[in-house]
């Protein structure tokens, strides 16, 4: 298993980290520790959970002078939570690096309390693109002139929130040939377009096939006619998870469903977009406090946030955009724990579910029955039983047909509709049997295939 050591970090980043716990690289610090340690720009597109935030932040640290009082690294990410998480990240190695000066500045804080202390420049900025531009770019004059490095990390959320036109004005700021380094869980085709402006990558880092971390498992779970709500309540009486997120797509949905969890009893949290700064502040804080059993959430704890040791990821409904799915089931299974995602579906929202399937995500088919989650072998083809003509093949109407002929009588007696029946029923049965076969099959292959995968994965990493 490879070691730090195997780096050229100096001896007192490899000490430290073996101080702060780190023992061993994962496969993205592996591979992008020794390009950033050289100074190359890149992109770097890895899953949730991989160590990304480290594989930029240790050479960033490793490679600052301490003594020279003057900004030299800027890490920008979409939101307060994030960047407060980027700093704590960063803020342990203050202690073994003499004169180091890691600074936070994100609208969390006051822009007065942001801008405190400036007369002597930190080293590492980490902060959002909002808050930077007004500090750097309008209001205070921090000499640029030695930044080297721009980190801009969660990219796809930057792009998706608008921020790139105050990155803009900030990167017009900064020196000419700043180290770019670009970090994000997901790389589609109009963020690559986008990041040509700022970076001619030396190097493109594309990790695993899986959008979610390969210690994941993913469920779908029908529900019936049962609504969402009272489904959670049997779900969560089941399973009692040790540390659950429930997520839902709407604020008014999340704000229901942890009244609902709380008047059930269980420890429980929400957070979404309605909190204020100091609330929001304050939440994050006791979740990493582990104070909660049940944390009720909107989209905006999906992206990035790490909280250590959730069991259960569960969707009430699915989002529209379903990339968002990914992250929300990156929430659990991170650095090599094993996690369960659960969706809730009924045969009115299928859709969705189906669509992920054709991106290739595998899934096991539960369905809730009572206070129970029993498989379901049928999967989403259940939805088709239920229009009679999608389901019955020209093959099978040929057998009713047969069927009817066979107990028609020249003169009716009594019972003779039942016959009937009977044998249509019979001939039916046979091909539910066959319709069953085949769904059980194709889910084995599924599993099959993606144990495979995690094979491949686990062989790969250990080498």
């Amino acid at each position: 298993m490879a070691s730090f050591k195997a780096f050229n970090l100096s001896e007192r980043m490899v000490s430290a980290l073996e101080k702060l716990g780190y023992t061993s690289p994962s496969p993205v610090q592996s591979r992008i520790i020794p390009k950033a340690l050289n100074r190359q720009s890149l992109v770097c597109q890895s899953e949730t959970g991989s160590g990304k935030t480290h594989a930029y932040l240790i050479p960033i640290i490793d490679r600052i002078d301490t003594n020279l009082p003057r900004l030299q690294a800027i890490i920008i990410a979409p939101s307060r939570e994030l960047a407060r998480q980027v700093y704590d990240f960063a803020k342990p190695f203050e202690r073994f690096y003499p004169h180091l000066k890691v600074r936070l500045m994100s609208s969390e804080e006051e822009k007065a309390q942001n801008t405190e202390g400036l007369s002597i420049a930190p080293q590492l900025i980490i902060g959002t693109p909002g808050r930077l531009k007004d500090l750097l770019s309008n209001e205070y004059e921090l000499d640029l002139h030695g930044v080297k490095t721009l980190v801009l990390d969660e990219a796809d959320m930057l792009m998706e929130l608008g921020y790139f036109d105050d990155i803009d004005e900030l990167y017009g700021k900064l020196p000419k040939g700043v180290n770019t380094m670009v970090f994000s869980a997901t790389l589609h085709q109009g963020l690559k377009y986008k990041l040509e402006k700022y970076i001619a990558s030396d190097f493109l880092y594309e990790g695993e096939e899986n959008k979610t971390s390969s210690h994941v498992t993913h469920h779908l779970v029908d529900i019936k006619h049962v609504g969402a709500l009272e489904a959670l309540a049997t779900f969560l009486k089941i399973k009692n998870p040790y540390l659950c997120l429930v997520f839902a797509s709407k604020k008014e949905d999340v704000k229901k469903a942890y009244d609902f969890v709380k008047n059930l009893g269980y420890t429980a949290t929400m957070f979404s977009g309605d909190l204020e700064t100091r609330e929001r502040k304050k939440t994050i804080r006791l979740i990493k406090d582990n104070r909660y059993q049940v944390i009720v959430c909107s989209d905006l704890l999906s992206r990035g946030i790490d909280i250590e040791d959730v069991t259960d990821v569960v969707s009430l409904d699915l989002p529209m955009d379903l990339s968002y799915y990914y992250h929300r089931a990156g929430r659990t299974g991170r650095f090599d724990k094993k996690g369960d995602s659960w969706v809730f579906y009924n045969s009115d929202s299928v859709d969705r579910p189906s669509e992920l399937i054709s991106q290739g995500l595998v899934f096991d088919f539960l369905t809730l029955k009572g206070d129970q989650l029993v498989p379901n072998p049928l999967g989403l083809e259940k939805r088709k039983f239920t229009k009679k003509k999608a389901w019955e093949s020209e093959e099978q109407l040929k057998d009713i047909k047969i069927a009817k002929a066979k107990t028609r009588v020249k003169k009716v007696k009594p019972g003779y509709k039942v016959k009937t029946r009977r044998a249509i029923e019979k001939v039916k049965n046979k091909y539910r049997r066959k319709a069953i076969q085949k769904a059980v099959k194709a889910q084995k292959d599924r599993r099959y295939a993606e144990a495979a995968k995690r094979r491949a994965a686990k062989a790969e990493a250990d080498e």
